[in-house]
Parts: structure tokens; C-alpha cells; sequence
């Protein structure tokens, strides 16, 4: 693939298949073409600001691997960070707001406080920011857990009879795999489902 005209950079692709003759590295368009691709990633996903700055560094990475720049770890770690910057001033990286918003989605589908925090942790939100917005959400554990077992059909959708002790200590076992605690866990799938609705809300 050739530079063209133009320097050729609405053409290079974000995963360039085949190596690029080596271009001499132009700051402004350099910026401006990870700017786009940052934007084209943020209007399909959200995105912690730790999250996004390790992929626009991977971005710059492939392009450096693939021959098309050149770039220092200093200036790399400079264009992303001036990015990350502009993009946080615009509201489009918000770490709190996307920490309420992974949260509230977690719970509907039954997730443990753990696991959530683990999760946050893994995209880069700060301890003290992903426990603050578990707390804001308010949902209860065991309406957490309950969640769970309704959508694994465990506990109080089971189907058929009670299980043994054995079949039950599977189930607590499931719920402690998904960071719920094995007390909660076991009074959890003992529940009757009546008990499990009410607790739920279900009419």
C-alpha cells in the first residue's frame, strides 16, 4: 500500500494487513487520524479513560509495527494522553458516569458486588469511584443473587422437586463462583419461589 496523495492517511486502515514503506511522521495529521478513530470507537462503545488510553496506544502500536510512523514511547504516551484529555473536557470519557452505567447493568442481570468491582478494576476505574456508584445503585445482594438464579433457572425456578443436599450445595456453589457469599447463597435457593417473587417485587 502507497502513501498517495495527500500522505495517504484516510487510507490507512486501523489493522493494516501488509507492511507500508516507512512515511516521515506528520504531528498534525498523526493526531488528527487517531482523533477520528478515537471518536469512531467512543460513538459505538463507552469506555473508561484508562480503557480507551491503553487501546489508542495499541492503535499507534499497530500503525509503528506496520511502518506508517515512528514514534518514541514518550510521544506515543504524549498523543494519547492529550487525546484522553480532550475527550474528557468533551464529556465523551466520563469514568464515573460509565462506572453508574456498568453497575446498573450488572445488577439487572444479577451480578455480585464482587464482580463488579473486579470488572470496573479490570477497565481501569479507580476503587474508590466503582464502590461509590455500587452504593449509589442501592440494589440489595440478595435481590442480586435472586436475579441470578432466575436467569440460570437455580434456586427457587428450578424445575422439578428440591434437589438433595448435594444438588443444593451446587447451586450455593454457583452463586459463590459469581462472588456471592456462601451464606447468602444458601438461603437464597432455599427460598420457595412465592418468597423469591415477593422479595423480587414480582406481582
Amino acid at each position: 500500500m502507497r502513501a498517495g496523495r495527500g500522505g495517504g492517511w484516510d487510507r490507512v486502515p486501523d489493522e493494516p494487513d501488509d507492511p507500508v514503506p516507512m512515511a516521515p511522521t506528520d504531528p498534525k495529521k498523526l493526531r488528527e487520524k487517531l482523533r477520528r478513530s478515537g471518536f469512531a470507537y467512543l460513538q459505538r462503545y463507552s469506555s473508561s479513560e484508562a480503557h480507551f488510553s491503553e487501546l489508542m496506544e495499541q492503535k499507534l502500536r499497530r500503525w509503528e509495527a506496520a511502518g506508517y510512523v515512528a514514534l518514541g514511547e514518550a510521544r506515543a504516551a504524549d498523543l494519547v494522553a492529550e487525546l484522553t484529555s480532550e475527550f474528557r473536557d468533551l464529556g465523551l470519557l466520563d469514568d464515573a458516569g460509565f462506572a453508574a452505567s456498568r453497575v446498573a447493568s450488572a445488577r439487572r442481570k444479577g451480578t455480585s458486588r464482587l464482580k463488579i468491582a473486579l470488572g470496573l478494576r479490570a477497565k481501569g476505574v479507580d476503587g474508590e469511584l466503582a464502590r461509590a456508584a455500587i452504593e449509589e445503585d442501592g440494589t440489595e445482594e440478595m435481590v442480586a443473587a435472586l436475579r441470578f438464579c432466575r436467569r440460570r433457572r437455580i434456586g427457587p425456578w428450578r424445575r422439578g422437586d428440591r434437589p438433595d443436599r448435594d444438588g443444593i450445595n451446587r447451586e450455593i456453589a454457583m452463586l459463590a463462583r459469581q462472588g456471592f457469599a456462601t451464606q447468602l447463597g444458601r438461603a437464597v435457593v432455599l427460598l420457595s419461589l412465592e418468597e423469591a417473587e415477593e422479595k423480587l417485587g414480582v406481582a
